[in-house]
């Protein structure tokens, strides 16, 4: 008998970033089943590093293709029961890490200070399914359905499309154990999100692990899934990562003050975030649509047009976290989380 483990890395594509995974075969007596539900807890050291293509994956030219993938975390694999999903960093044939690792950068950031100040990070990712004939779930063949009002958080065929590969998806999640806090559809026919939250790297790690279950969850139902900032034109929400933060400071007394200094850093460094936030921010932070103008910085409590929104429990208490609405559905949640860190917490 033998063990699957699908390793899973993340790409070079050019603007937005996609998955990649093939399948590794393990000898049986080398490594256990895994429990669905239930965290792995075998050692790293079983599944070993592997071998890629990078030629095919924008990480290499034809001369030079081998690239390096490296196990960093393992999951239960909810499509084959009793196996392993292998979250892996890529690096190029000489051992060194490869430019399109941001989560390299991630983990030399926490290990330069980030890390003693315990970050949190609940990204809320939004999602919009399609049809393969680029038609977005929800949708009639020609023209557009009602406006948006009646399908955020609804019910019922004349509001929601795509329900089986939601259900399908968040039923993963949970088989994979990943700590996700909720689901819920969104604005706009056949879009939704999924919101996973946890400290530093396996927040970052588990928001990616989530969108491939995503993807592959989508296969089953022969459905798309877009992670466009503005998968439609026109009177539409965009899509995108509503990132919440929070650092130990921030959770404890006094710490909305702490959370203001942060918003106050963070604007003094609008374009260095932007520029991590997703490929074509301008198409969906225009001012309109629950968002601030791209080229506009504010915040404030249970605002959702700022850039920033304190939630209003925040306020009322005095601490917890703030939530930077600007990422996109398309951002690289290991840049976002590097550059939060980095301007709040002044890691050069």
């Amino acid at each position: 008998m033998s063990t699957f483990a699908e390793y899973i890395w993340i790409d070079g594509t050019p603007r937005t970033k996609q998955l990649r995974s093939k399948t590794r075969v393990i000898p049986r007596n080398e490594l256990p089943p895994a429990t669905v539900g239930e965290p792995v807890t075998v050692s790293l050291d079983v599944f070993p590093e592997w071998g890629a293509d990078g030629s095919s994956t924008h990480q290499a030219e034809g001369r030079d293709s081998d690239i390096v993938l490296r196990p960093v975390r393992a999951y239960p694999d909810p499509f084959r029961p009793g196996d392993y999903m292998v979250m892996c960093e890529v690096f190029d044939g000489s051992g060194r890490v490869h430019p399109t690792n941001t989560r390299a950068e991630l983990r030399r950031v926490l290990d330069a200070g980030a890390a003693a100040h315990e970050p949190m990070f609940g990204f809320e990712q939004e999602y919009t399914l399609f049809t393969r004939e680029n038609r977005p779930l929800g949708f009639p063949g020609r023209g557009y359905p009602p406006p948006q009002g009646p399908y955020y958080c609804a019910v019922g065929s004349n509001n929601i499309a795509g329900r089986k590969v939601y259900e399908d998806f968040l039923q993963a999640c949970r088989a994979a154990a990943l700590p996700i806090t909720g689901v819920n559809w969104e604005v706009m026919p056949g879009q939704a999100e999924v919101q996973v939250a946890a400290v530093g790297l396996e927040a970052t790690d588990a928001l990616w692990l989530a969108c491939y279950l995503l993807h592959r969850a989508a296969e089953e139902h022969d459905v798309v899934v877009s992670l466009d900032a503005k998968p439609v034109k026109g009177d539409w929400n965009g899509a995108g990562m509503h990132t919440n933060f929070s650092t130990k400071a921030m959770r404890e007394p006094g710490g909305l003050e702490v959370i203001k200094a942060a918003c106050e850093a963070i604007g003094r460094h609008v374009e260095e975030h932007l520029a991590v936030y997703g490929d074509g921010y301008q198409d969906r932070l225009t001012g309109h649509h629950e968002t601030c103008a791209y080229d506009e910085f504010r915040y404030g409590i249970a605002d959702r047009t700022a850039s920033i929104r304190i939630p209003r429990h925040v306020g009322e208490r005095g601490h917890g976290y703030l939530e930077d609405r600007r990422p996109n559905a398309n951002s690289d949640p290991y840049e976002v989380a590097s550059r939060l860190l980095r301007t709040v917490l002044g890691i050069d």
